[in-house]
Parts: C-alpha cells; structure tokens; sequence
C-alpha cells in the first residue's frame, strides 16, 4: 500500500492559512477550475474581431488571472503563436487578432513603474475616436485605478468617456468595442433549483463525484492502511455519500448563503476555495496525519462539521462562520439530549440520516470525549471540563449537518435550520427570491420595526408612519417624533442591468427606500438591510430590546439613515409623555395647525 493521495498536497495550497503552501491560492488551476458564465458568454465576445477592449475590475482572488490564463491556454492549445510572455500577462496571435493580456493593471512590474504600464497597454485607446485595428486586449484592473488613469489624462478622450459613464450610470451601455466587468457583483452561491451555483461547482469539483478525476482513488482501503481512521476521508466520504451526501452539501451551502446575505465580505474564488479546502482536509499531510493516527492524539476538530466551524483560523470566510457557530445557540432540550447520550447510543444514532458508506472515522474520538468528561460537581479537572465542552459542541455540529430533520422534530428537538442563530432566514431568503414586496406587508413591518426602535409603542402609528425621534426632545420627559407617512417608502431588491449577462448573481440584501411624490425612487435616502440586521429588526418588532453592543454593530446604516430622512421635511409631528397617550399636531387643508389625541 502506498498510504499516500498526492492530490491531497496539491489541495493543501488551495488553503490560505497553509501551513505547507499557499501556491494554489492564485492563478489558473486546470484540474480544479470551474466553468462560468464569464467562459460561456464572455469568452465568445473576445474573441469576435469587432471587440478591442475587455475590462475586468473587482476584488483580488475574483479569479480574474484564472479567467484570463485559460483563454491563453485555450489558444495555445488551438495552435495560437504566442510572441512574448511574462509573470504579468502575454501577447499572442489568433485567427489573424493580436491579443494582448494583463493579469494586474494595478502594480508596478518588474521595474516599470504602473502608469507607464498602463500607458503602454492603453496606447491604441489614445485620442477622441474608437480604436480600428486588428487586436483584442484584456485587463484585469483595480476600479478605483483605472479611473484615476484613464479619467485624469486628456490623451484618452473617448474611452475616457465611455469608462467615466459605465462607472457612473447604471443604465449605460459602452461601445460595442468594449466590454466592462465587475467581479465583484458575482456570488459563488444562489437559491434557483434548475441551476447549481459556483459554490456547487466547485464542491463537486474537489469532491469529484463522477469519479472522472480520480482525486480518491489513492483513499480506498485497498491503497490506504489508514483510511478507516483517515478524518480527510471521512470528510469526501460525507460529502459524497449517495444517501446523505447531498443533504450535507446542501446545509453547507447554506451556512454560505447565510455569509452572503450578511454583507460582511464578498466571498472571492479564492475565498471559496480556500474554505472548502479547509473544511474538507484541513492542514496536515497524509504523513503528519498518520503521525496524529498512531500516537491516538485526538483530532476531533479536523472532521469537517467541526471544522466548518472553526473561527479560530484566520481565513475570512472562517471567521465569518465560526460567528455562527450552531453550538452556541442556546436551545436547553437539545443539550440534556446530548449530555445524557453517548455518541454510540441508539437514540443518537436514530436521529443521523442514514449513509450508504460504512465511515465511522469520528466516533472513536467522541467516545472519548463522552466517557472522558466530569465524573460529578466535584470533579473540577480542567482537562475533563474541555472534553466535555468539545463534545457537546461536536455533536451540535454534527446533528446540524448530519442530523435527519424529519426525526429531530419528532423528538421534539430543533430542526438544523433552528440551530441557527437566524430566526428569519426564511423570510429573508423569500424576499431577495421574490425580488418584490407586492402588497407592502414588508414594508409595513420594517417601518414599524424602526419606529419602535425609536420607543414608540403604538403600533398602529408606527406601522402608518416612519417616526423618528426629535433629537432635541431626547432630553426632555416628553418625546416628539417626527412623522413620515408609509405609503413614502418602498421595499427592493436591486439587480446588476446588463452585468447579469456574465455574472452569477445574487442579490446580498434589501432595500428601504424613501419615493418622491411622483413615486420615483430616492436613493440618496435609502437603507440597506442585509441580514443581521433585517434579524434584529423583525426582534424590535417583536419587542426585543437590543443591547449596546448589538446597537454599535449592526444600527450604523441605520443611524445616517434617520439622518437622511430627518433631513426632509416632515408634515406631522407626534408627541407623547407617559407613551400611552399620544398626540398628533399637523396642519390641514387650511394651514391650520391641529393637535389630535390618537390615544394609546
């Protein structure tokens, strides 16, 4: 037996925090790479003649570089005639077109300065009319620079022009010579059931699971003395599993929704790969990992539901996911149930969906766990306090992606959508799907939300009108509100226009937005609700009162969004002292100013 998966080291590069490597990180990897809609749709473009400029701006790891270097590998293996070629990007002929690429047009390169890059490749662009000529050019390029260099020299008149307003208008639409970009409008994840998402790609990818790559081949037992102990096995057996696999992956994909929506970060291709490299191998090699098997030290955290979870690296996107870690939602049966059964138990083995593959891999160490733990309230040995910490947690994780729903709910036990710290994923994820608030219901509801957040208790003129406190009345007993009728605001869901052609796009969050009298849209008033805080919204609603840290985290948008709509007139003006009376002061049809008692 050789004991050894080679394609384990390579994937173990992919990981930004590698202990080994971080070469697979960047650039075009073609045993792992993913068709996307930039390769159906953008790809054929390029290489029309008529095209003389295709910009591609977004975050770095986007997969810019990788896009761009398997359209040369595409051409080189058509029979392209390659004339030079750099760490930065190359020039080839096809089909009688000079093409011309540029992997970074934001950084100096080998002792040229960037300008003066830049310059070079913007040369054919010069002057105030179209280019005309037999060449293509690529770049991949920062924004903000390419708008600080083609914007501020009057040698690019025209594409000055054509880039100024593609970055500026919406509704633009270039020259049909050019091609803008913005990777970072892409999401690696989506919710339409015909289509699977880049996230599911690129699973399926390191996964293999047509077996067309043969990445598992060298784990079978018959190649591997370890592979019943083997936790990266375990991890692609999960995954893969015909019975169950297909859940697992669909509550990962999940956790990443839910990353998504929270706007915190834009998951990159680098990002995602990244994560998922972690989650499925984890650091070690196949020889540091038989090291870990024969000294029988316990590696319970390198199974992937705990790993999913494992905050404590300082990858972004595990960072992200370890602040939604289901084993810190509190839910008290779920944790007698675990307390009081051991992971071999029938009543916890009854609850866990039913795999095809026959992997045990993780129960020796939950066992462990589970008899290793406090022996009674006197028993303050710290080592055994962890151990039952690490095993009430893994099991945690392990019911949420592993856990069959149909059967947890019988037992009275939460559903893996309930262990989240997320009441109202559900309706979030209706709306951005529905893309619409058709009859105002969620309008209503958010407008009410942050009405009570302002201490207004009547829930009749808190959801009729948006009212915002008087800062100078905060000071006094009794309390003025600004008052802003509903029927001014409106709930969206925005797109991306024409970008949508060669992005897979999502949208991250919902709008609340200010309309004129007209009923156009105000978007210099607008308040943009991703999910946390569309969450603490629907709790004030409810009448949660959030706490101080919750208030600086999540009430910033919120706060310059008062500011914006207090900076308009308002036409009525509440007023309360004791917030069971209240009274309406606003002037009617002849100017007069009238106070009304609404009452409680």
């Amino acid at each position: 037996m050789n004991n050894q998966n080679p394609f384990v080291y390579e994937f173990l590069t992919i990981y930004s925090q590698s202990d080994r490597s971080t070469g697979g990180t960047r650039g075009y990897d073609q045993k792992t790479y993913v068709e996307t809609k930039l390769d159906t749709y953008l790809a054929p473009i390029i290489g029309d003649p008529k095209t003389k400029l295709v910009v591609l701006t977004g975050n770095a790891g986007d997969g810019k570089t990788a896009f761009i270097q398997r359209l040369e590998s595409i051409a080189r293996s058509n029979g392209a005639e390659f004339k030079w070629e750099t760490d930065n990007g190359c020039l080839f002929i096809a089909n009688g077109v000079t093409y011309e690429t540029l992997y970074d047009g934001s950084q100096d390169f080998e002792g040229t300065n960037n300008d003066a890059v830049l310059a070079a490749f913007f040369q054919q662009f010069e002057g105030d009319k179209p280019p005309t000529g037999n060449f293509t050019k690529i770049i991949a390029i920062n924004e903000g620079k390419l708008r600080d260099f083609l914007l501020r020299k009057s040698q690019y008149k025209w594409i000055g022009k054509q880039t100024h307003h593609y970055l500026e208008y919406e509704s633009f639409h270039p020259h049909q010579s050019l091609v803008f970009v913005n990777l970072n409008l892409r999401s690696v994840v989506d919710i339409k059931a015909d289509t699977e998402s880049l996230f599911d790609l690129l699973l399926g990818r390191f996964l293999d699971l047509n077996s067309d790559l043969g990445f598992w081949e060298h784990c079978l037992p018959e190649n591997c003395a370890f592979a019943d102990r083997c936790y990266i096995r375990y991890n692609v057996d999960s995954f893969r599993d015909p019975l169950c696999g297909s859940e697992i992956r669909q509550r990962l994909k999940h956790l990443f929704l839910a990353v998504h929506f929270r706007k915190i970060r834009h998951i990159t291709m680098r990002d995602l790969r990244s994560i998922l490299s972690f989650i499925l191998f984890n650091k070690a090699t196949c020889e540091q990992l038989q090291v870990h098997i024969h000294s029988e030290s316990p590696f319970i955290e390198k199974f992937y539901y705990n790993a999913a979870f494992n905050g404590a690296e300082r990858d972004r996107i595990a960072q992200l996911l370890g602040e939604m870690d289901v084993a810190t939602v509190s839910n008290p049966k779920l944790d007698s149930f675990i307390h009081f059964h051991a992971p071999d138990s029938t009543e916890i083995q009854e609850l866990l969906i039913k795999g095809n593959l026959d992997n045990q891999a993780d129960l020796v160490h939950l066992q462990y766990l589970f008899h290793n733990r406090p022996e009674g309230t006197t028993d303050v040995d710290v080592r055994r306090h962890k151990n039952a910490e690490l095993y009430h947690a893994a099991m945690r994780r392990k019911l949420f992606f592993e856990g069959d729903e149909e059967k947890m709910r019988a037992a009275g036990l939460p559903t893996w959508k309930e262990m989240l710290p997320y009441r109202q994923f559900s309706r979030f994820l209706s709306v951005i799907e529905q893309g619409s608030d058709p009859d105002n219901s969620l309008r209503d509801e958010i407008t009410l939300a942050i009405s009570k957040s302002e201490r207004i208790y009547n829930e009749i003129v808190g959801t009729e009108n948006l009212c915002l406190r008087s800062v100078g009345a905060k000071q006094n007993q009794t309390k003025a509100f600004y008052g802003f009728p509903a029927s001014q605001f409106q709930v969206v869901v925005k797109d991306i226009g024409s970008q949508n052609t060669y992005l897979e796009h999502l949208p991250n969050c919902i709008y609340y937005r200010r309309t004129s009298e007209q009923g156009e849209a105000d978007q210099s008033v607008e308040l943009e609700i991703p999910l946390d805080l569309f969450e603490i919204l629907f709790r004030i609603k409810d009448g949660y009162v959030p706490t101080a840290s919750e208030i600086r985290t999540f009430f910033l948008n919120l706060e310059m969004f008062k500011r914006r709509v207090t900076s308009r007139r308002s036409d009525r003006v509440f007023l309360t002292d004791d917030d069971t009376n209240l009274f309406e002061i606003k002037s009617d049809s002849e100017l007069r100013i009238v106070m009304t008692k609404l009452g409680g």
